[in-house]
């Protein structure tokens, strides 16, 4: 029983990492296309709309205010796949990633990648509640302040304690979205928006990696 906890566990978290690392990789692509808005990273786009508003940017403050209904939409829609898949649920949702990101990867590389981008905010907001009931991403996977937090949370509680070690592995969550973030924007600068098919290539594979079935 232990060893099979232990392997849920593994599958869970190199399938958040997975899915942290896919959206560090758009949300760069995002920063740079958007010019500082982001898909996966709504507190910045709260605050953007907030200053925007108050300076009468209002074209800015408007894609501010639509990305973060697309990634509210997102993640209602992969709440109710959530409540109502049955126990297809899981397999269902990552499919629907994987399809609103290529049809995002194929709008941008055939009409507007500003399009696809604002496309692939749902996507972003699937990725966050695919896990949302996760027992190693307790967070919103894109959360990274709450990340960093739970992490100096959990090495203080650490010390001392039978497995003080815990925070490391929040902490690689963080690190797993930088990496993804310096690797989108790497290939991005090199490849333009063709960089976003190693994006929806990498959605599928999420379709395919274990996860632990409650």
């Amino acid at each position: 029983m232990n060893e099979e906890v232990s392997r849920g566990g593994s599958s869970d978290a190199l399938l958040g990492a997975w899915l942290l690392g896919l959206a560090g990789f758009v949300d760069a692509i995002a920063f740079v296309v958007l010019q500082g808005s982001f898909v996966a990273f709504m507190s910045g786009n709260t605050t953007i709309l907030g200053s925007s508003s108050a300076t009468g940017h209002w074209h800015l403050a408007g894609l501010s205010a639509l990305l973060i209904v697309l990634f509210f939409a997102g993640n209602v829609a992969g709440a109710a796949v959530g409540r109502w898949g049955g126990s297809a649920a899981h397999r269902l949702l990552m499919i629907l990633i994987a399809t609103v990101t290529i049809i995002g990867t194929i709008t941008a590389n055939t009409s507007s990648v500003w399009a696809g981008l604002i496309v692939i905010a749902v996507a972003a907001g699937l990725i966050n509640s695919a896990l949302a009931a996760n027992t190693d991403v307790h967070v919103g996977l894109t959360y990274v302040t709450g990340t960093l937090v739970k992490a100096a949370h959990q090495m203080i509680a650490g010390i001392g304690a039978e497995h003080p070690w815990g925070w490391v592995k929040t902490l690689g969550f963080w690190a797993v979205f930088a990496v993804g973030a310096a690797v989108g924007g790497v290939a991005f600068h090199g490849l333009g928006a063709v960089a976003l098919w190693f994006a929806a290539a990498f959605a599928v594979v999420a379709c395919l990696l274990p996860h632990r079935t409650a």
